[in-house]
């Protein structure tokens, strides 16, 4: 009984958020006198997946937001910007969490910009260097955490 409540509680929160941007996208929309059926062209979706999103029925994914903020050359802010703090760092990506850290938030634009050009030696470039990096931090977290198991034997 109390797993099901705590379920209802989480998807009425989602649906607020969801809702939230849905209005953003609609509006946005509206502004630019498109129909569902032209966003959906641009996402490669049907019409009645955008009414989905604008109502908070569906997740938008953050790939096809990040095409909307694109296409609308709005900023990922303009979806959020409205919602509770809390709300935004309980349920939004690392980059958009912590907008202060300017270097990371670069760096991911950097990626996504190479991502997007497409170029499978710059993808593989950076996709091993990524892979390399989060390798060598693994390697690290395990050899501390074996530093301190040895240091509880020893003692």
């Amino acid at each position: 009984m109390a797993k099901e409540k705590k379920s209802k509680e989480k998807k009425f929160e989602n649906t607020a958020l969801l809702k939230a941007i849905g209005d953003k996208i609609r509006s946005k929309r509206e502004e630019l006198k498109l129909s569902q059926g032209e966003i959906a062209d641009i996402l490669e979706l049907s019409y009645t997946q955008i009414y989905h999103y604008e109502i908070g029925r569906s997740a938008i994914p953050i790939t096809n937001l990040l095409k909307l903020c694109e296409f609308f050359n709005v900023d990922i802010h303009y979806f959020i910007n409205d919602i509770k703090k809390n709300e935004v760092q309980k349920k939004l990506p690392i980059f958009v969490k912590y907008p202060e850290n300017t270097e990371l938030e670069k760096e991911i634009m950097m990626l996504k910009e190479i991502y997007n050009y497409n170029d499978e030696n710059l993808i593989y470039i950076a996709k091993n260097n990524i892979e390399l990096a989060y390798g060598l931090l693994k390697k690290e977290r395990r050899i501390k955490k074996n530093a301190g198991n040895l240091k509880k034997k020893m003692a």
